[in-house]
């Protein structure tokens, strides 16, 4: 039977671009009928879902704490909007129209900590490792009409917290639990925290 726990690191965004962005959650289901992306926190992706090893988490935990502890607070912002196929979202991956080179530095650190956890029949190592890193704030995914896709954004585009940089400082590792992992998820998805870091320059 496959483990109904997968795992994940995130960024967890300044309390006045959270509190925009979950207005924008809640009001998308309000309006439109999407729950997915409101039952996350607001975050931006480090490192995705994986499935882990027998391993017991609580190993996991050091090698993320010695990551942190060489870890300034990352400057980011909010430079537009990202989409895919399933959804869109806030971008972060660029600093002044430029690459955020130091959080893909980062991403890759936290990467390199958990790989050795990561089961080798993980789901989501091809959408997670496979593809390249995009930071960004989830706005909507996975229950989007398609017909509806861009009405939606562009209903929420007023919305949107300004572009001016951010200080990144607050991590949250997380255990997600669902029954349905190789279906739709999302719907019965809930989550706990296990350990939040708060950098310090």
């Amino acid at each position: 039977m496959t483990s109904p726990y997968r795992y994940a690191l995130y960024l967890i965004p300044p309390y006045p671009i959270s509190r925009q962005v979950a207005e924008i959650h809640h009001l998308l289901e309000k309006q439109f009928g999407l729950k997915a992306a409101g039952r996350f926190q607001v975050h931006a992706t480090i490192k995705g879902f994986f499935k882990k090893t027998p391993d017991p988490v609580d190993a996991i935990i050091p090698r993320l704490d010695a990551v942190f502890a060489e870890q300034s607070p990352l400057t980011v912002a909010a430079e537009g909007i990202r989409r895919d196929e399933i959804g869109f979202g806030l971008d972060l991956s660029l600093l002044d129209g430029a690459i955020n080179q130091p959080l893909f530095d980062f991403r890759e650190q936290v990467v390199d900590a958990v790989r050795p956890f990561i089961a080798p029949d993980c789901d989501f190592v091809d959408s997670d490792l496979g593809a390249p890193f995009r930071a960004h704030i989830t706005l909507a995914f996975r229950d989007i009409p398609p017909d509806a896709y861009d009405q939606i954004v562009d209903w929420v585009q007023e919305a949107l917290p300004g572009p001016e940089p951010f200080v990144a400082s607050t991590f949250h590792f997380l255990e997600f639990h669902s029954s349905q992992w190789e279906g739709a998820w999302w719907e019965d998805l809930t989550w706990r925290l296990l350990k939040s870091w708060r950098l310090s320059s």
